[in-house]
């Protein structure tokens, strides 16, 4: 095996044992990574169209649509008309879809906190230095770098800001 088929294969499982770990924490609120993914976003974000939110998540084919019609259907997100155009649809969460969104954020900290303890000490510079120019050009790097831009708005006026 050389380097570069190593990466590529530790990046693979890093990712398969998150999501294991993560989809753990959450299943005793009967919710999926990406479920809570959703949640976060049009909570944090507030209203957002389904090409909106879909620029925002790192999901397979970029387009949440299916996801986000179960959703609807199991009373986590409601569509509504878009207040300055009645021809595009918003979503948002709902109470029910709030107030799981909150609970999935602090039953992810368990997660958090053990990639904290693995990382203890370790310079995640390089580590994200690494993957920045991996994705560099990439639809899922151009996800990474909106989904870090929101988080800075949010950071500079405070969580209650929908922007």
């Amino acid at each position: 095996m050389d380097d570069v088929e190593e990466i590529g294969l530790l990046m693979k499982a890093a990712m398969r044992e998150s999501e294991r770990r993560i989809n753990d924490v959450l299943r005793p609120l009967d919710l999926t990574a990406s479920q809570a993914e959703v949640l976060d976003m049009l909570d944090r974000y507030g209203p957002m169209s389904l090409s909106e939110l879909g620029s925002l998540m790192v999901a397979e084919g970029g387009h949440p649509s299916r996801l986000v019609d179960r959703m609807v259907q199991a009373g986590l997100v409601s569509r509504r008309s878009a207040a300055d155009d009645r021809r595009r649809l918003t979503l948002e969460p709902t109470e029910r879809g709030r107030v799981l969104s909150a609970q999935a954020r602090t039953a992810k900290e368990a997660f958090r906190s053990w990639v904290s303890s693995q990382l203890d000490g370790f310079d995640l510079g390089p580590a994200r230095a690494f993957f920045a120019t991996f994705l560099a050009e990439t639809e899922m790097g151009e996800t990474v770098r909106q989904r870090r831009d929101k988080a800075k708005i949010e950071r500079a006026h405070g969580p209650d800001t929908k922007a």
